[in-house]
């Protein structure tokens, strides 16, 4: 293993979990590592963990995608170190990939140990991220969970939407399985939401050779899912916890050249992220048809819905 950048944060403390619950009532967890929260110009390149900044959109962000599996799982969240999100549209993925792998990494892999050692008590659990707390996921699977097969065995499935899991990581860690269907155990969820105005723009989160499913058929080919298969798509309210239904529901169709789920509704153009007030700025990092805050929000009942699948599934292969 790798050595570590700085000191560990101490996750005994409370102070240092945005989800930690007193008395855990399910039969599974879920571990969330939550997207770029951090958005303080005045940060350096990595925020600390105890950002005030940084907590309140992590709030915001765990109130409208981990939510998505409260019923199903109980919820854990550790607080982490991460790259301040002011600073990534000035960093090269390679810039990025090297501050990941600093401070963050030594948080996620101490919250890891933590939560094993001290939260999980030998239930079975899903991972799940979203953004820059999916590619953390993708560093926990590639070698945490490598120095650790008696956690990896326990894992369900992990959800690392918003960023791309690609053939090459997949050949890199022969150990780590892409989704094939809704109901396959130990395997990787991922896909990037956007429309088809994005097709041929390079973006942040959409990497060469990238791999998807389909979240509403669980299919990885071409064949499109309707609106109908939808149980429900849901907006954020950005500067307030939780979201409220939409009435257009999202389709979804695989592009399997660019690795990613494309939505064709015209209604739900409005809701690309460079037609958001404050977020045009991000077009070059997300393209000109980015649903990248709609990873878990068009899909939100349909994740749910899944993960409780996913969940029977694991105990009736457990029987």
């Amino acid at each position: 293993m790798k050595p570590f950048t700085g000191k560990p944060t101490d996750y005994s403390g409370r102070e240092h979990w945005l989800a930690r619950p007193d008395h855990p009532d399910k039969p599974v967890d879920l571990l969330f590592l939550y997207p770029s929260s951090c958005r303080d110009p005045k940060a350096g390149i990595i925020c600390p963990v105890d950002s005030r900044s940084m907590a309140r959109w992590a709030r915001l962000s765990f109130s409208i995608q981990a939510t998505a599996f409260e019923p199903v799982a109980n919820l854990y969240a550790p607080f982490w170190r991460q790259v301040n999100a002011t600073k990534l549209s000035k960093m090269s993925f390679e810039e990025v990939d090297q501050a990941e792998w600093a401070e963050p990494r030594t948080d996620v892999f101490a919250a890891l140990d933590y939560y094993f050692e001290h939260l999980n008590r030998g239930r079975p659990y899903f991972l799940a991220g979203h953004s820059q707390g999916s590619r953390l996921c993708y560093i926990v699977l590639s070698e945490y969970m490598k120095e650790h097969p008696e956690y990896y065995e326990r894992m369900i499935a992990a959800y690392c939407l918003g960023d791309s899991l690609t053939k090459q990581y997949l050949a890199d860690n022969p150990h780590v399985k892409a989704a094939k269907a809704a109901d396959d155990l130990g395997v990787v969820v991922s896909w990037n939401t956007e429309g088809p105005a994005n097709k041929g723009h390079n973006t942040l989160v959409v990497s060469p050779g990238a791999v998807a499913i389909n979240p509403l058929n669980w299919r990885t080919d071409d064949v499109p899912a309707s609106a109908d298969e939808n149980l429900g798509s849901f907006f954020p309210r950005l500067l307030l916890p939780g979201q409220r239904r939409l009435r257009v529901k999202a389709d979804a169709v695989l592009d399997t050249e660019r690795g990613t789920v494309v939505v064709t509704e015209p209604r739900l153009a409005k809701y690309a992220v460079t037609a958001i007030p404050g977020f045009k700025k991000q077009e070059p990092v997300f393209g000109p048809a980015s649903y990248h805050l709609f990873d878990y929000s068009f899909f939100y009942l349909n994740i749910r819905e899944n993960a409780r699948v996913r969940m029977n599934a694991w105990f009736a292969s457990e029987k």
